[in-house]
């Protein structure tokens, strides 16, 4: 396994996977349902936005200092603005009480620029996401998603009661402060399974059983999308297709570099046949747990599919099995995947693995 880095690449890839998670369950809900889908979709993205706008309104700064646009923007503390900030396309137009935020583009259109329909949940996505964030950050709160004349994307925030003062914004510093970067990065994946977790509930509320089939499809849609790339990656240059290539520098690592915001106990074994690893910290899990046993439960319906299309997309064979899971309350998820075919005389067996502490 490679030594945890964490850069604005890291925070890159998972901001990605937000509109990854956005552009699976969107597909799947409108293959399905149709308007019905759409509209369910909406209702958890707005979900989303919620608990969103509510985690801002409970952060420290908002209790000790004047709840306003300025502080709302500052303490956003998932990709989009900073990243945006970064690469210099962010322009800020206001002040506390109503504040606009332009880029040339809405965040996730590179994302989904070739994607076809898929597009339109882009357009779903973030007037029902910013009504939920401003909701959720109290009253007096207003955001509104639109376009500028010369075609850019605007967000305007507006609070009333505040005064109306001018100031920079405190943003871009990430980018200098691997701590930050990683704070942002667990956040960022944190708030995919928020969007998850919320679609997923609105789906299973509204469709039932068929909404549950449709939160698996889903599901293992996001992870087959990453894993099938990694066995074509893989098959191109020649490199075998194993666990333990798929877990090597050169194949899950070399595109989630995530050993310090998903976080693995040291203790670990891994060949062609055998993926044996630990988790004690994850931050969906963190999420999932917001919502109590409903939120575990619509997160366990994710992670099985996940890590299913995962991993069987890279090896069909592979056999899916943990002792553990953060998502069915477990406070460790206990890796246990195997390739019986690949299995030598020196695996051990998970039976056995688990007897060494």
């Amino acid at each position: 396994m490679s030594e945890p880095t964490i850069t604005t690449s890291t925070l890159r890839m998972f901001q990605e996977y937000h509109w990854l998670m956005l552009r699976v369950f969107y597909d799947a809900s409108v293959a399905r349902f149709g308007d019905e889908g759409i509209e369910a979709v909406r209702r958890g993205v707005y979900a989303c936005g919620f608990y969103r706008g509510q985690r801002l309104h409970d952060k420290e700064a908002a209790l000790l200092s004047e709840r306003n646009a300025h502080l709302l923007v500052e303490e956003w503390d998932t990709g989009e603005w900073e990243l945006a900030t970064i690469d210099g396309e962010l322009t800020v137009h206001g002040d506390a009480s109503d504040l606009t935020l332009e880029l040339p583009k809405a965040p996730g259109s590179d994302y989904f620029a070739d994607r076809g329909p898929s597009t339109d949940a882009l357009d779903l996505y973030w007037p029902a996401f910013m009504a939920g964030v401003a909701e959720g950050f109290g009253a007096g709160v207003g955001a509104t998603v639109g376009s500028g004349s010369d075609g850019s994307w605007r967000v305007r925030l507006v609070v009333e009661g505040v005064e109306p003062v001018s100031r920079p914004l405190a943003l871009g510093a990430t980018v200098h402060d691997e701590l930050a970067l990683l704070r942002m990065s667990r956040n960022t994946s944190g708030l995919i399974a928020a969007l998850q977790m919320y679609v997923s509930r609105e789906l299973v509320r509204r469709f039932d059983a068929d909404g549950e089939d449709v939160v698996r499809e889903a599901s293992y849609e996001f992870g087959a999308s990453r894993g099938g790339a990694i066995r074509v990656k893989h098959e191109r240059e020649g490199i075998p297709i194993t666990l333990a290539s798929f877990a090597s520098s050169a194949g899950l690592q070399e595109r989630d570099p995530s050993e310090a915001v998903f976080v693995f106990r040291e203790r670990q074994h891994v060949s062609a046949g055998a993926y044996y690893l630990d988790c004690t910290f994850c931050p969906l899990q963190e999420v999932w747990a917001h919502e109590g046993a409903e939120g575990l439960r619509l997160g366990y319906l994710f992670d099985a599919s996940n890590h299913r299309g995962l991993f069987q997309s890279y090896h069909p064979d592979t056999v899916i099995r943990w002792d553990s899971v953060k998502s069915r309350g477990d406070s460790v998820c206990r890796f246990r995947f195997t390739i019986p075919s690949l299995l030598t005389n020196d695996d051990p067996t998970p039976e056995e693995f688990d007897q060494v502490r």
